[in-house]
């Protein structure tokens, strides 16, 4: 499996059998060449894929999410439900 990097340089991974399912975070910092702080921080931004939970204190990232990334980091927004601002942090009634 190849992924591109963010300078445009293709990281290929070499794997015997097949792809991993998922990327753990060394594996992520190794990819994106982004630490761990930044990383959290673009997840709660919505400005990097969130990791899957695979149970216990185990999380991992989908190839295809990672890839998302790198295929478009400056313009990459999280799929799925936002987070949008109650009635009452924007001064309403609840």
């Amino acid at each position: 499996m190849s992924l591109t990097s963010p300078t445009g340089h293709r990281d290929t991974l070499h794997m015997p059998m097949a792809s991993p399912a998922f990327f753990r975070m060394v594996d992520v910092m190794r990819i994106t060449a982004l630490s761990r702080a930044t990383l959290y921080r673009r997840i709660a931004e919505g400005k990097f894929p969130p990791p899957v939970h695979l149970g216990g204190r185990a999380c991992g990232w989908a190839p295809a999410a990672l890839q998302a990334w790198i295929d478009d980091p400056e313009g990459y927004v999280v799929a799925g439900p936002t987070r949008h601002l109650g009635s009452t942090q924007m001064g309403g009634r609840p």
